[in-house]
C-alpha cells in the first residue's frame, strides 16, 4: 500500500512540474505569442571555419526559438567534397544564446594533424598539395533553455 500511494504522490508532483499556471502553453510564458518552432528548425548552423593551419575550428548558431537558449548538443559530420564519411562526432557548446541571436563557438578540431581544410577556404601555394577538402554537416541532438521568472 505504502507503494501505490509513494507512486501516487510522484506521478500528482511530476504533473505538477508539467502543467503551467499562466494557461500558456508548457515552454511559452502568459502574453508570449505563440511561436512554436519544430525542433530541428530551432537551433540553426549559420557558418563554419577551419583553416589548414588551425588546430581549432569555429561555427555559428542561431538561435530560431523564443527561449533563452543555454546549451546545445550538435552532431557533426565530417564529409568528402564527394559525400564520403570522414569521421563524426558529437559536441556539446554551452553558453547563451539569446532568442533571434546568432553566436560563434571555437572548439579545438577534429583534424589534429592540420591536414583538413574546410572546402570554402582552401590555402594557397604548396601547401594546397598535401591538404584535403572536407564539408560539414550539423544535426541537432538536444538543446537546453533557460527557466527565468515571467516578468
Amino acid at each position: 500500500m505504502k507503494h501505490i500511494l509513494l507512486f501516487g504522490l510522484l506521478f500528482s508532483a511530476a504533473s505538477l512540474f508539467a502543467q503551467n499556471t499562466t494557461g500558456a502553453p508548457v515552454g511559452q510564458r502568459a502574453g508570449q505569442q505563440n511561436e512554436n518552432v519544430p525542433f530541428y528548425q530551432a537551433i540553426e548552423m549559420l557558418g563554419f571555419e577551419k583553416i589548414l593551419s588551425s588546430k581549432t575550428e569555429s561555427l555559428m548558431i542561431k538561435n530560431n526559438t523564443p527561449e533563452l537558449v543555454t546549451r546545445v548538443h550538435l552532431r557533426l559530420a565530417y564529409k568528402t567534397p564527394q559525400n564520403e564519411m570522414l569521421d563524426y562526432r558529437d559536441v556539446v557548446l554551452d553558453g547563451e544564446i539569446l532568442p533571434g541571436m546568432t553566436k560563434k563557438f571555437s572548439f579545438d578540431s577534429f583534424d589534429a594533424n592540420r591536414q583538413y581544410y574546410y572546402y570554402t577556404t582552401p590555402p594557397t601555394g604548396k601547401a594546397i598539395e598535401s591538404a584535403y577538402p572536407f564539408k560539414v554537416t550539423a544535426t541537432l541532438l538536444r538543446y537546453d533553455i533557460a527557466v527565468v521568472p515571467a516578468r
